[in-house]
């Protein structure tokens, strides 16, 4: 199972409390998250998606368990999130792989770690083929004994997917993957993600952080967005799937979505951080 529960939660840093205690010394709160409450259900893709700083990224650091809420608390399947745990894999924007280690054993690493912490006794050989199976998946089996330093951003971000789909967990994140990454790029690894997510033998729950739009019309069940620290809009994409770019630039529901998401971003703040391929809804041009 991976249902996800997140009861009333707010954040703030600690040095940011430390600076506006008072004359009683008395903790004058600058919330980073204030009071955000949710649930995704088990085999749900929501997208979180807002202005940077919105604290869409430091809910899923709570998430994970890399930092612990100021009030509230979070649940995966009615236990509590505590610290880290190796049924939530992440894919980072920055790659986060190892250098000193080859992409196969980048891989076998993470299978390696969840089969002793979950006890799943894997042994050496099938830690090994199955590195080579998700290897395999992204496109990256003739790269298996690449270090990272020889591949693209592309090719590494390809290598972290499989990492974080063969250990198997019932939870995914994934914090802006592909932001750093051309538009020809970014697009490619949108639709594997999205392939390999479905076609599963049964489904993760996902969720994405991204402030591209089209990004989360093509990936989400679910669009959650996010500003100043609370949830404004809690949306349903009642699109079926598969979708594609060019199918979604005729689709009247995709459009009403889009003009909705664009709308919160500029009533929520100057939409500075509106990706540049949205300013062209679905543009098909890298895909002629």
């Amino acid at each position: 199972m991976g249902v996800i529960r997140i009861d009333g939660v707010s954040f703030s840093y600690e040095d940011a409390l430390d600076a506006r205690k008072n004359a009683d010394d008395q903790v004058q709160a600058d919330y980073v998250l204030d009071n955000v409450c949710l649930e995704v259900p088990d085999g749900q893709f929501l997208c979180l998606i807002g202005h940077s700083g919105c604290g869409k990224s430091t809910l899923l650091r709570l998430l994970l368990g890399l930092s612990q809420p100021t009030k509230g608390a979070i649940y995966v399947d009615d236990r509590k999130v505590d610290g880290p745990d190796l049924d939530r894999s992440i894919v980072f924007q920055n790659y986060s792989l190892f250098p000193w280690m080859k992409a196969r054993q980048n891989v076998e690493f993470g299978v390696e770690q969840a089969s002793k912490l979950l006890g799943r006794g894997l042994t050496k050989e099938q830690i090994r083929q199955r590195a080579d199976e998700y290897l395999a998946k992204v496109d990256m089996a003739d790269a298996a004994d690449k270090y990272p330093y020889q591949l693209s951003g592309g090719m590494q971000q390809r290598v972290a997917i499989a990492r974080a789909l063969a250990m198997d967990t019932d939870i995914l994140f994934f914090d802006e993957p592909f932001g750093a990454l051309d538009v020809r790029t970014r697009r490619s690894l949108q639709q594997l993600v999205d392939e390999l997510w479905r076609s599963g033998s049964r489904r993760k729950t996902v969720v994405f952080v991204t402030h591209d739009i089209s990004e989360a019309i093509l990936l989400a069940d679910r669009v959650v967005f996010m500003g100043h620290g609370r949830v404004l809009e809690d949306i349903d994409v009642d699109i079926p799937r598969p979708r594609n770019r060019e199918e979604l630039r005729r689709n009247p529901r995709a459009e009403a979505l889009r003009a909705r998401l664009t709308d919160l971003f500029y009533q929520d703040g100057p939409a500075d951080d509106l990706d540049q391929a949205d300013a062209e809804l679905f543009d098909s041009e890298d895909e002629r």
